[in-house]
């Protein structure tokens, strides 16, 4: 079998995060810079990310045995549409809160809503492929390129709208975003993906719902999908850097300097050495302990964002370790769902149930931070900073309890392994 050159996966993945740094990074800057709350764009960020958390409803499409490659272009194809149709609708402060029967904030919500559900389903395609055709020895190194297309175009590819969005014609931003969606699917068509049988639509059902059950009653997957759902890992403040950015810059230039520059083309680089650096270590290392230990990284970030000074210089370098951290992250946990799932029939089913359950992490660890900032603003009016400590220190919080949670459950299972252990022994000496 051919097999597909690790890099390529970093290029395949980039039509991805380029949507969601869109939703991201763009879109929240947009909407802080118009005067809406962080509440609001918090909750606009859940709902445009709902998608990877419910793509599970239309994942077992993929496995009822035809090509996950074509299932991959043609969600591209959708993407490459509704990319274009969100940036022709003008981001200016009036229409934004304007209202037609619908806040043009949701139809603007509602495209990207429809963008995210197509790179959803690219994403869980393309993971399958991975499943499918990566040795097990090299997914660490698969998963780190794939990870490092994501993490780079979510930033890198946010901070290329922000400055297009703020200083391009719309039409040429619109061009702009089709085209690197349509040159990143090429390397696809050289992947050698093993045909699976077709089905009947009762078997299949019937299949998935067996390996499904058989995954989670097990100790690796009931453990892996509550690692999954855990606040670890989640790094739900890249999704409001963007608009947290106006707590250290004041003026909007500079703000919107720094997020580009910051938050986009140095946090895609720094993104992208976590990435390869977090897909080495877990192919040297336990997965798992590695998702749990880059995870505690991210939050001691959180905690040096909450103490240090509301100055351009620590928001660098609190933006930067939390992406590094954030890269290190979803290498690990890439590579870890991969190796649980192994090569199965339903491969794509069960990534988008176990990826679906992370990005269910990702978006209400989002809306806690945002929360937190409005509550503890309006709580302590008088403090400028409150807002930004409330912010971090919920991010921060739901880490560290998050990780008491799986140490707790790792020594639960570890006692009870130790209380069995002696009886099995003696039941297989017949004593």
């Amino acid at each position: 079998m051919r097999r597909l050159p690790s890099f390529l996966w970093a290029l395949l993945t980039l039509p991805f995060g380029l949507t969601v740094g869109f939703a991201t990074v763009a879109v929240p800057f947009v909407l802080r810079a118009r005067g809406l709350d962080m509440t609001t764009i918090a909750t606009v960020s859940l709902v445009v990310q709902l998608p990877h958390v419910i793509k599970l409803f239309w994942s077992p499409a993929l496995d009822a045995g035809g090509a996950r490659r074509s299932w991959y272009f043609a969600s591209v194809a959708i993407a490459a549409l509704c990319l274009p149709v969100a940036a022709l609708i003008p981001p200016r402060g009036e229409l934004l809160v304007a209202t037609v029967g619908v806040p043009l904030v949701w139809v603007y919500a509602a495209v990207l809503f429809f963008a995210q559900a197509a790179v959803a389903t690219s994403g869980s395609a393309l993971l399958a492929l991975m499943a499918l055709t990566v040795p097990d020895a090299r997914r660490g190194a698969a998963s780190g390129w794939q990870t490092a297309g994501n993490l780079v175009g979510t930033a890198t590819g946010g901070a290329l709208v922000t400055w297009m969005l703020t200083h391009a014609s719309p039409w040429s931003t619109a061009t702009t975003l089709g085209a690197i969606c349509v040159v990143a699917t090429v390397p696809a068509a050289f992947i050698d993906e093993p045909r699976s049988p077709r089905r009947s639509a009762r078997a299949l059902v019937v299949e998935l719902l067996n390996e499904v059950w058989q995954t989670l009653r097990s100790v690796d997957g009931w453990t892996g999908m509550l690692i999954c759902l855990s606040p670890v890992g989640a790094g739900a403040l890249t999704n409001l850097f963007s608009a947290l950015a106006r707590e250290y810059v004041r003026d909007d230039a500079a703000s919107e300097r720094l997020v580009v520059v910051v938050n986009g083309l140095i946090a895609g680089l720094l993104n992208g050495v976590g990435a390869l650096l977090g897909g080495y270590l877990a192919d040297r290392m336990n997965r798992r302990l590695a998702y749990v230990l880059f995870g505690g990284l991210g939050g001691l970030c959180a905690v040096a964002l909450m103490v240090l000074p509301a100055t351009p210089a620590a928001f660098t370098a609190g933006c930067l370790f939390y992406q590094l951290a954030n890269g290190l992250c979803y290498a690990a946990f890439y590579a870890f769902v991969l190796e649980l799932l192994g090569k199965k029939a339903g491969i794509a089913t069960q990534l988008a149930l176990y990826v679906g359950a992370s990005n269910f992490a990702v978006t209400y660890v989002t809306w806690l931070d945002g929360w937190s900032y409005d509550r503890m603003t309006a709580l302590f009016p008088k403090n400028p900073a409150a807002g930004r400590i409330g912010m971090t220190g919920m991010d921060a919080l739901s880490t560290f309890v998050g990780i008491a949670v799986l140490y707790a459950t790792a020594a639960h299972i570890r006692r009870t392994r130790a209380r069995r252990a002696p009886w099995a022994s003696s039941v297989s000496t017949g004593s």
